[in-house]
């Protein structure tokens, strides 16, 4: 295995984002009453491509300076505020990696040059998924039940309404996709969070890709559910439209029941760019979200308490053969414990990944790519909050 470890598909790329000579907006640190630049959220991206013949993961990170800045209408106060919304995200692709470069804003990279910010252009369709996001934020239909609006759909809360606005991203990304994709085999896995104003997170999840958050006191919270066929509720809707699920894998062939692409089992979905002959046929159609395979995420809120949450983790399936959520924490604090920093502990964890490759079971044979994404006080910096969490693990552990 050693041999196997110095392979070119096992090398690692390490992107450590602690902005230490970026021009982010300054921020007012609480100790010295003095403006310096103290950008959030400070994160770590890892990937490796592994025993896979090519890299079909891709990744998504726009914090700082790159927040997407959404104008919003919230019907609960009827007026249009702003919204500065930090995005990470990982995409898992399979078949090909057409479809989560797409989400990534990567395909077209070659004909559309990214700019410094996204904040400096005009987003479009080629910039993926955070041009929908942008999209559905800013041109939502809908209105609140203290504040009803002709026909529109009503929500009770806020964090409901902004929930279903993401679910409306998706789709609308999915349809985007079509448009150059509809033949081909291409789909990807997305797990997002999105924080919004820094104080709340939501985070949308289709397929098998995963984000968990740890917490004060050992304490880990799912903020992601698993899409597998073989789930009641999964197999259910596949069976409606006419599916099968065989060796736990839709029609006997892919191994998650949500996705992007993957159009082959959304034949019954219809599409705004399909021919007229088509729409006009007498052929049911059905919505988005009833198809075998469907693009519909998950949606988890969940409001940012700076006094117990500590990092976020996403990763795609690759990561979660191998370790499991307690067991990925763990290892992260233990070696945060020792005074190690993020680059060098994604970089553990991807070698640790790699040596457990079985070709028995298969694990540790997928591509790997997981974001950590530190959840840091107003005005702290990414030294501060090292030197806080490794104070605190050590009382956990009676260290101190």
């Amino acid at each position: 295995m050693g041999q196997l470890l110095s392979h070119p598909l096992t090398e690692k790329t390490i992107i450590y984002n602690d902005y230490q000579t970026s021009g982010h907006k300054l921020s007012l640190r609480h100790d010295t009453h003095q403006e310096v630049e103290i950008p959030r959220f400070y994160n770590c991206v890892g990937s490796m491509q592994g025993y896979r013949l090519t890299q079909e993961d891709a990744h998504l990170v726009k914090t700082g300076s790159e927040s997407l800045i959404v104008s919003f209408h919230d019907p609960f106060i009827g007026k249009v505020v702003k919204y500065q919304i930090s995005i990470f995200a990982v995409f898992d692709g399979h078949g090909d990696n057409n479809c989560s470069n797409y989400l990534a804003g990567s395909l077209y990279e070659h004909t559309h040059p990214q700019a410094h910010s996204t904040t400096d252009r005009i987003l479009t369709e080629h910039d993926g998924l955070i041009y929908f996001i942008k999209l559905a934020f800013e041109s939502h239909k809908y209105t609140s039940f203290s504040r009803p609006d002709g026909n529109k759909r009503q929500f009770r809360t806020l964090e409901g309404l902004i929930c279903q606005v993401i679910k409306d991203s998706f789709k609308a990304c999915d349809a985007a996709f079509h448009k150059h994709f509809a033949n081909e085999a291409s789909g990807s896995t997305a797990i997002v969070a999105l924080l919004i104003n820094g104080s709340m997170l939501y985070v949308a999840n289709t397929g098998d890709s995963r984000c968990i958050l740890s917490k004060k006191n050992k304490a880990i919270k799912p903020m992601s559910y698993d899409h597998k066929p073989q789930h009641i509720g999964e197999l259910i809707r596949i069976n409606d439209d006419g599916g099968t699920v065989s060796l736990g894998r839709v029609g006997g062939v892919l191994a998650l029941s949500r996705a992007f692409g993957d159009f082959q089992f959304k034949r019954n979905v219809k599409y705004q760019n399909l021919n007229t002959l088509a729409v006009s046929s007498k052929r049911k159609y059905i919505p988005a979200e009833e198809a075998q395979v469907t693009v519909e995420p998950d949606v988890l809120p969940h409001a940012i308490d700076l006094s117990q949450d500590e990092f976020l983790v996403l990763a795609c399936d690759g990561i979660w053969d191998v370790y499991s959520n307690k067991a990925l924490v763990n290892f992260i604090k233990y070696h945060l414990t020792l005074g190690l920093k993020l680059d060098n502990i994604l970089a553990k964890i991807l070698d640790h990944g790699i040596s457990c490759a079985d070709s028995n079971t298969g694990v540790g044979f997928d591509n790997f790519t997981l974001i950590v994404v530190v959840l840091q006080q107003p005005g702290e910096t990414l030294d501060e909050w090292y030197a806080r969490i490794k104070s605190r693990l050590e009382r956990e552990k009676g260290l101190l």
